[in-house]
């Protein structure tokens, strides 16, 4: 006879294998049947932790992020020692913008589970948008180390490093996926951005390989492989199937961003009449703590160059792409009880010393010892006079270049989201020329903290471009030399013809 003890129940049991089950299919794509299979199971079991989870991973990969948080918030205060729960918990909030609240909870699933390569791959997604590139590329390195085909760890490596100019590491292993048979479009995505001298492979031969992903349209799809084909295609020399593919490439593009165009001009109109009506009065030039140093010019005009040869000067942070100031309203708004917005020109001025001080905290934890944080984020070009009212120690490198080299690289390139000019010549050469006003008015009201540097004298003398932004800054100058910063010069040469049926059109 069989000893009497604790035995699991059919209907147990059977909701086990229902939510195994609803699992495999989410594996596999079928995700509305996974979504009824765990509804069901919390449906009977509300307290589930299991199926809260999965629920929350079905929902997470639908896009809808928000309702799988609150499924996935309550798993983890069911089962708080599950990592698997946290991980997953840490990606919905990086999903939604909570990055802080993303850090806490990779930060939780660490400590339980230190040498996952999950977690180690969601650290470097979020240190990745925190745009923390060199501490991402090391999370994603130890992710590869535990998994060696974790094909998310090595993409996120390859981008990291191209962020940080580390194009001979990137280019291994863009062109490593290639080799081992990978025949996703995003390695091939990234090897046409780079300089042409670090791509070893036939990018031609290897897009008639790609299959697309299924997340991605098939009209989707098409374009990014036309727009690889026609970069492919200039660096060849090939420039009129280079420019025939590109213009394929953004017809495709252009009506579905063509709203989106509309608001931006209403937004460009108005940022230039807020410049005009600018006093040209800086706000509060605190004399501690670090000077931020915003590098804006247009799309493809040389701020990451610049950035990159700032970045050699000693006592100099880079920030990249910056959200600091996003944040930072968005985070004023909250704690003045008021709704949520992110255009700092929206916020109340009796709000402004409480902004200050939010943005003066980010800077610090952001820069560390530094006495210079740098930010690109194009976005800030929309609202110079409030930045310069409202923050302190702020300088502008401004940058501009040839019109037709600006205006051919614009388009021969896709964006993975914003810039909804740059689909069209006419657009983009209006999107250039408008940045040429604000660089301009920028100059005229701004005058003691704002530089304007060339693209083209950047490049044949990044010496004086580095001395220029040391005297701005208030830097020591290294004895160490400035470096060599390479650049396409005239690139727009064999495509004028082309260019200029197109604007006369």
């Amino acid at each position: 006879m069989r000893p009497e003890g604790p035995a699991t129940s059919p209907s147990l049991q059977e909701s086990f294998v229902q939510l195994q089950q609803a699992e495999g299919l989410r594996q596999q794509g079928r995700l509305e049947q996974a979504q009824a299979i765990c509804e069901s199971l919390v449906q009977g079991h509300p307290d589930y932790a299991g199926a809260l989870h999965t629920l929350g991973l079905v929902l997470a990969d639908r896009e809808n992020h928000r309702d799988a948080l609150g499924y996935l918030v309550r798993a983890a205060m069911l089962n708080p020692r599950s990592w698997t729960t946290l991980t997953a918990l840490s990606g919905v909030y990086l999903r939604l913008g909570a990055i802080e609240m993303a850090v806490q909870a990779i930060e939780q699933a660490r400590s339980i589970e230190p040498q996952d390569a999950s977690v180690l791959l969601m650290l470097g997604d979020i240190l990745r948008e925190e745009r923390k590139y060199a501490q991402a590329r090391d999370a994603y390195r130890q992710a590869l180390a535990i998994a060696h085909d974790l094909v998310p760890a090595a993409l996120g490596l390859g981008w990291c490093c191209a962020d940080l100019g580390e194009f001979s590491e990137a280019a291994e292993v863009f062109e490593g996926l290639v080799r081992s048979g990978l025949r996703w479009i995003e390695p091939l995505r990234a090897l046409a951005t780079f300089p042409a001298a670090f791509v070893r492979i036939d990018l031609l031969a290897q897009l008639d390989k790609v299959l697309r992903d299924p997340s991605e349209s098939e009209a989707e799809f098409e374009s990014s492989v036309a727009f690889i084909r026609s970069a492919a295609l200039d660096r060849a020399g090939r420039y009129a199937e280079a420019w025939e593919h590109a213009e394929r490439a953004n017809r495709g593009v252009f009506p579905a961003v063509q709203r989106s165009l509309e608001n931006l001009s209403e937004r460009r109109r108005a940022s230039l009449a807020t410049l005009r009506e600018s006093s040209g009065i800086a706000g509060a030039r605190g004399s501690e703590g670090p000077v931020s140093l915003f590098i804006l010019g247009p799309s493809r005009s040389g701020k990451t160059l610049m950035e990159r040869l700032v970045s050699r000067l000693d006592g100099v942070e880079r920030g990249f792409e910056n959200p600091i100031v996003e944040n930072t309203v968005r985070r004023t708004f909250q704690a003045s009880g008021l709704p949520p917005d992110g255009q700092l020109g929206h916020l109340p001025p009796q709000a402004y010393p409480l902004c200050r001080e939010i943005y003066r905290e980010e800077l610090a934890r952001r820069a560390g010892s530094a006495t210079v944080f740098t930010n690109t984020h194009s976005g800030c070009i929309f609202e110079p006079a409030c930045i310069v009212s409202v923050f302190e120690n702020v300088r502008f490198i401004l940058m501009k270049r040839n019109l037709d080299d600006n205006l051919l690289r614009v388009f021969l390139r896709k964006y993975r989201a914003g810039n909804p000019y740059a689909y069209d010549l006419k657009a983009a050469r209006d999107h250039i020329l408008w940045y040429h006003q604000m660089i301009d008015l920028m100059v005229e009201k701004f005058p003691r903290i704002v530089r304007v540097i060339r693209y083209e004298d950047m490049i044949t003398d990044p010496a004086t471009a580095s001395l220029t932004t040391a005297e701005l800054c208030g830097l020591l100058v290294s004895e160490r030399p400035a470096g060599t910063v390479t650049g396409d010069l005239e690139c727009a040469v064999p495509y004028r013809h082309f260019m200029a049926l197109k604007l006369e059109s």
